[in-house]
């Protein structure tokens, strides 16, 4: 019976602790850092070409990238998020803004976490 009160004591203990995303008001995770040039960067050309054809794939459209026109990268752990502004071949409203998750210990996993239309 000790060992269970002492486990609940543990466990109620930290549990309030891995649930709390902010400490001090900033972010556990990394700060949001630019990307000095997204033009001559290979991963980032290779992410933005990632998010593009998940796009495709999931709504069946044809977009192409053309350029990235700027973007940040936010560290955590094992994992890194792009932020992505890039342009496709797309007459109306080429600009988008994206987002890719990409787990450093798995490298074949990524997930396009945003992809949506912006004002250039």
């Amino acid at each position: 019976m000790r060992h269970q009160i002492l486990l609940l004591t543990v466990f109620l203990t930290v549990l309030p602790l891995s649930t709390v995303p902010v400490i001090g008001g900033k972010s556990l995770a990394g700060a949001w850092e630019p990307i000095k040039d997204v033009h001559d960067d290979p991963q980032v050309q290779f992410i933005a070409h990632v998010a593009v054809n998940f796009y495709n794939l999931k709504h069946h459209s044809n977009l192409i990238l053309k350029d990235v026109v700027r973007g940040e990268t936010q560290t955590s752990g094992a994992a890194t998020k792009y932020l992505l502004h890039i342009i496709v071949d797309q007459l109306s409203s080429p600009c988008y803004k994206t987002m890719v998750l990409d787990k450093k210990k798995s490298p074949h996993y990524r997930e396009l976490l945003l992809f949506e239309r912006e004002i250039c």
